[in-house]
């Protein structure tokens, strides 16, 4: 996970379960699923009246993917980063689109981050986007 004092602001790890998703659209047999962008928009959730918040607390946020399986030799490997976003209310991460997570979903798999920054002033709510292309036989 994140290190302090970002972990706290960032709750992840996050299970990445596309399956079901898969299967409600009926793509057939799948050559690939990669992460095509990934964003993370502040709320107005902990914005009491007069408050404004941004990401100018965030140094940087490495995005990576493993696997949960058991003796999985798959490696555990960066697909998304951000650094330095700034005072912006939008979070947007540079991808790997070259990462193939199709085994990561066969398997199960855990997608967690590392980041540094500073602590926010005060509580900063955020909501977040991740789009996946997903490419059939």
């Amino acid at each position: 996970g994140i290190p302090a004092p970002l972990a706290a602001v960032f709750p992840l790890p996050l299970s990445l379960d596309l399956q079901p998703q898969i299967h409600a659209m009926d793509t057939g047999p799948i050559d690939s699923i990669t992460l095509s962008s990934l964003g993370l928009s502040i709320t107005a959730t902990d914005e009491p009246s007069g408050d404004t918040d941004d990401w100018s607390f965030v140094n940087r946020v490495d995005v990576y993917v493993e696997s949960t399986k058991p003796g999985s030799t798959l490696p555990r490997v960066e697909i998304a980063s951000a650094a330095s976003p700034g005072a912006v209310q939008t979070m947007t991460f540079t991808v790997d689109p070259s990462v193939n997570l199709l085994p990561y979903v066969n398997e199960g798999s855990t997608v967690d981050s590392s980041g540094s920054g500073t602590i926010p002033s005060d509580d900063v709510s955020y909501d977040g986007v991740a789009v996946f292309t997903v490419d059939p036989l």
